[in-house]
């Protein structure tokens, strides 16, 4: 009976994991997704012949090549004429528990009943790297060589030469897909290692060199890499990365960083233990070990390459790279119940598997506010797109530097969004409707004065909040919460992002409430026209239904100044 309900709820936290990250996902592109629209706009052009296309698949941006993802948008393109942004998130979630998968097959080798694997979804499955379940091209790119690698290990565990053949060609797709993937190499050199098989092991390495002289062909360096400043930012950085899963909590860094000190110091206790076989001592390694180990190598590879090159900015604990610090937990797990026995105690693993619980669930409530107020501001921005062609989900020089393949995109009609939530002609209407203001005493402007850490040195920033603590009254759960701003003197009507802010943990659990009152806006000093604007509420419920409320302030904005009137 436990195992039945151990294999029901490993596969509905799966489920739920596929269908939250669904349902906040828009058919719209955000920032490196552009690449995506910049590459098929330059193929719809024609007369490229096949050493052009082969040229512009292989093209670098930003330190990688992401010749996977723009051969999935080409081929999506050949089929159906246009970039579909929310199926790419589709074929992410799929690699995402592809890669889980790996993790289970190693379990299964340890003979153990399936309910010993139930913390395993809970502290994999959650929001904590909500960029790559919710970002096209950055988790296509993160998960496909993620896939990829963990198919290598898979392929090279069968023993056959077909299949080693089959990994090194894992591991040349790995590497053009993200830059990070050319460490799946090294990583099969570690597996090979492990069993003292130094020609398969020469083997990789010498087609590592060759995968990396065909990556450094017309390479350009990107913006990010620099080598840190002092030893100890890196170390907190190395660790950090591998232990982010604990970043939930309070002192990120030094949880994180403590964290990852911990699993890597077990993974090293157990590989010196595989590594016995050079000395001639007896070695007892037990299924899967090797496997696990592998994994880890290529996350800890990764993570001191990423350390190496982006600690000079603070640390490492990006939402981006936090699968990696999950599947260091989900590995460390599974190796502690192989390799030790209270962690075959019932008790204990009742312990772990309620908190484990515990984690899945404060994860959705940390990363919740965030995740939707994404999916807001996308899809503000479809409606900001469509109209007035603008967004502001990204800085305007970006989409002012893009302006070029996105316009000409959008006229072909392969960048294609979705329906808005609401038309100007509506909007229109609302504003002249609803006459009623409200007074707005609570309503107020918030400037953020920030630093930026770029190569050159520091970028001062200024950022705005539009906000209200107290009007109009909380939104559900899954309704969206939009700022209407209205140009006086234009007559042009923009869209925001405007979800309140998240309730304090006591409501959420006494009163079954997420949000507080209020609604909460990010802009930039650059973002809107001067002019004088009138502000507005939108709601728009999960069935389509809106309610509008007009605000008694007006925002005026004077080369990039913001004020409340």
């Amino acid at each position: 009976m436990l195992r039945i309900f151990a294999g029901i709820a490993i596969s509905l936290v799966i489920f739920i994991y596929f269908v939250y990250n669904f349902y906040f996902s828009v058919n719209f592109p955000f920032q490196d997704d552009f690449l995506l629209i910049q590459f098929i706009e330059t193929v719809s052009k024609g007369g490229l012949g096949f050493i052009g296309l082969v040229k512009e698949l292989f093209r670098t941006f930003n330190d990688h090549k992401a010749v996977i993802p723009r051969l999935i948008a080409l081929i999506e393109y050949s089929m159906t004429g246009t970039l579909n942004f929310r199926f790419y998130i589709v074929l992410v979630l799929l690699n995402v528990i592809y890669i889980f998968y790996f993790l289970y097959l190693q379990f299964r080798k340890t003979k153990l009943p399936i309910y010993y694997f139930l913390p395993a979804p809970f502290l994999f499955f959650h929001p904590l790297y909500h960029e790559i379940s919710g970002w096209a091209l950055n988790g296509m790119q993160h998960s496909y060589l993620t896939a990829f690698t963990v198919t290598a290990i898979i392929l090279v565990s069968q023993g056959s030469n077909r299949a080693f053949y089959l990994a090194m060609l894992c591991c040349f797709l790995a590497t053009f897909t993200h830059g990070n993937g050319v460490l799946s190499f090294p990583a099969i050199v570690f597996y090979f290692l492990c069993l003292k098989d130094f020609k398969k092991a020469g083997l990789t390495a010498l087609f590592m060199v060759i995968c990396l002289g065909i990556y450094l062909a017309g390479y350009e360096s990107g913006q990010a890499g620099k080598l840190p400043e002092d030893v100890m930012s890196f170390i907190a950085s190395l660790f950090g990365f591998i232990g982010s899963s604990m970043s939930l909590w309070g002192n990120a860094v030094l949880w994180s960083a403590l964290w990852g000190a911990l699993i890597t110091g077990f993974m090293v206790f157990l590989t010196v233990k595989v590594f016995a076989v050079y000395f001639n001592k007896p070695v007892w390694v037990k299924p899967g070990t090797v496997e696990l180990l592998t994994l880890f190598g290529f996350i800890f590879i990764t993570s001191t390459v990423i350390a190496l090159f982006r600690s000079w900015a603070g640390g490492t604990i990006a939402s981006r790279f936090q699968i990696y610090a999950c599947l260091s937990t989900v590995i460390f797990y599974i190796l502690l119940l192989d390799y030790t026995t209270i962690f075959r105690k019932m008790a204990v693993l009742y312990t772990i598997t309620a908190l484990s619980i515990f984690y899945w669930a404060y994860s959705h409530y940390a990363y919740t506010g965030v995740v939707a107020t994404k999916r807001a501001v996308y899809l503000a921005d479809v409606y900001n797109w469509q109209t007035n062609r603008n967004m502001f989900s990204v800085e305007k020089t970006i989409v002012r530097n893009a302006s070029f393949y996105l316009l000409p995109a959008y006229k072909k009609g392969f960048f294609t969004v979705p329906q808005p939530v609401a038309t100007k002609s509506q909007l229109d209407s609302l504003f002249t409707t609803n006459t009623t203001l409200n007074n707005g005493q609570q309503t107020y402007l918030e400037d953020w004065r920030v630093q930026r850490f770029v190569r050159t040195g520091v970028e001062d920033l200024t950022y705005f909040f539009v906000a209200d603590n107290a009007f109009p009254d909380r939104k559900g759960l899954l309704d969206d919460r939009f700022l209407v701003l209205k140009n006086t003197n234009t007559g042009q009507i923009h869209l925001m992002g405007a979800n309140a802010k998240t309730a304090a943990r006591k409501e959420i659990l006494t009163q079954q409430i997420y949000y507080k009152n209020g609604f909460n806006t990010f802009i930039r000093k650059d973002d809107l026209p001067d002019g004088s604007y009138e502000l507005g509420i939108l709601d728009v419920k999960n069935s389509g239904d809106k309610r509008f409320y007009r605000l008694g302030k007006s925002l005026i904005v004077t080369a990039g100044k913001l004020v409340l009137r």
